[in-house]
């Protein structure tokens, strides 16, 4: 088995479906009033409509954190934090996504 998708809940489902459009330019797979499925290559996630937000971060791998980073933010995406140097070997970004969600991008540092 592998993990396919993500159920996130958010009380504002079409807010929450036209953020990641617009920010993330994805296309959504599936949406009516209960739930948009939002594709991401292999992976999905899943917006159900609900009266109250999942706290969950979504993680995306990137090979330019800081490229990526600007290219969110100026699509409209609101910054937790800016891009740094982890101390787990990784450059990472946290952006604040609809409801409750958060959304890292992380690009793994070579090691030297």
């Amino acid at each position: 088995m592998k993990v396919s998708h993500v159920h996130c809940r958010v009380r504002d489902l079409p807010a929450a479906a036209r953020w990641f459009e617009q920010v993330w330019q994805v296309a959504t797979v599936f949406h009516n009033e209960r739930m948009a499925w939002l594709g991401f290559g292999e992976f999905g996630v899943i917006l159900d409509a609900a009266t109250t937000d999942s706290v969950v971060t979504l993680g995306f791998d990137s090979e330019d954190c800081d490229a990526d980073y600007r290219a969110v933010t100026s699509r409209g995406a609101e910054t937790i934090e800016v891009p740094q140097d982890r101390p787990w070997g990784a450059r990472a970004a946290y952006l604040k996504g609809p409801g409750g969600l958060t959304v890292e991008i992380e690009q793994l540092l070579k090691r030297t």
